[in-house]
């Protein structure tokens, strides 16, 4: 199986999923959306982190479109060899960075991955929709803050509406897909 860029660099290049995986890629749609709500100046040389990354379609999407830097992390070690492979195919390995780590517990490691001075400008959550991990992790995120530039914008992409999100973070935007929501995040 696999799924197809939509635009940029990498236009019409397919993303080979692991074998016997049984995660959903986010959706041509949901990519498009994300995309146009972030905007071509936005994405322009930022730092992207894709987290549960999954097949990684969304963070090469983010290459494609002109991210300096993405940052892919994922636990499953099928899933970590299959972006590093989709990364060398593409020519790209040199701006995007693997971690195979569980994000809810280390998320801190990221800084690892970051150059001196160097901050996260966009996040993409797309947490299994069976095991709502959001919360967890965006306490994380909260409590490593210096992680991320002061107007980094945090995308989640969960089957329901989130609830008990942490008061540092506000919804700047939330919209409804047929099979998901995407809800905008910022610091408050």
């Amino acid at each position: 199986m696999s799924v197809r860029i939509i635009t940029g660099i990498l236009k019409g290049r397919e993303v080979f999923l692991p074998k016997g995986s049984r995660f959903r890629p986010s959706t041509h749609y949901l990519r498009e959306m994300l995309f146009s709500i972030i905007g071509p100046g936005k994405i322009n040389d930022a730092v992207f982190l894709d987290v549960f990354a999954g097949s990684g379609v969304v963070g090469i999407e983010a290459i494609s479109r002109g991210a300096r830097k993405v940052i892919f992390l994922e636990k499953s070690h099928k899933c970590v060899e299959s972006i590093r492979s989709n990364l060398v195919r593409f020519e790209v390995e040199d701006r995007g960075t693997v971690l195979k780590m569980d994000a809810t517990r280390e998320l801190p490691a990221i800084g690892r991955a970051l150059d001196y001075h160097e901050v996260v400008d966009i996040v993409f959550i797309d947490p299994p929709f069976s095991a709502p991990l959001e919360i967890p992790l965006l306490a994380t995120v909260t409590r490593n803050r210096n992680l991320f530039a002061p107007d980094c914008r945090f995308f989640l992409e969960t089957r329901l509406e989130p609830g008990g999100l942490p008061d540092e973070l506000i919804v700047a935007d939330q919209r409804k897909t047929s099979s998901s929501v995407l809800t905008t995040l910022e610091f408050g």
